[in-house]
């Protein structure tokens, strides 16, 4: 899909006024973002023993890249509300992800918003400490990286290396 389409589609996102609206269709425009990804299948509400996953993707056959990274799997949590995600938020979604029957190697939280920062139990830290799986926390800007790249392969491939 074109790099206009996801604008697009954002610009209309930004301008929703219902909050539970505009969170379930964050959740397939995120989807939509992942899918631009070679070979990889998109679930959105996909339930767990541990509760919804807001994205969930397999890439069972995706390239070797991108399974060496994720293992079978990754998930996605997608916050876009008023106040910076805490470290509540960060340690719930992280549970959920240990408890996958198939082990994702990393996972993402997604925050329009922004983490909490600082020296104690901040969600930055919670997401930097985070193992098994490993967990990148995206914010605003790089959403917006993301859809003017319109694919998050850039994104995924720098945050590799970190």
């Amino acid at each position: 899909m074109s790099t206009g389409y996801f604008q697009n589609k954002y610009e209309k996102l930004t301008d929703m006024d219902n909050a539970q609206k505009r969170g379930r269709a964050f959740d397939y425009f995120i989807g939509l973002l992942f899918k631009q990804l070679p070979n990889v299948e998109v679930y959105i509400g996909k339930k767990s023993p541990s509760g919804e996953i807001d994205v969930y993707i397999t890439c069972l056959d995706s390239p070797e890249w991108l399974t060496r990274l994720w293992g079978n799997s990754t998930a996605i949590e997608n916050k876009w509300v008023n106040n910076r995600v805490e470290t509540s938020d960060i340690s719930t979604f992280h549970r959920k992800t240990k408890k996958f029957a198939a082990q994702c190697k990393i996972c993402y939280f997604v925050s329009m918003s922004g983490f909490t920062s600082g020296d104690n139990l901040s969600a930055r830290e919670e997401i930097q400490t985070a193992s098994n799986p490993a967990l990148v926390g995206i914010g605003r800007n790089e959403v917006e990286k993301i859809i003017g790249d319109g694919t998050p392969e850039q994104l995924i491939r720098e945050r590799m290396m970190m």
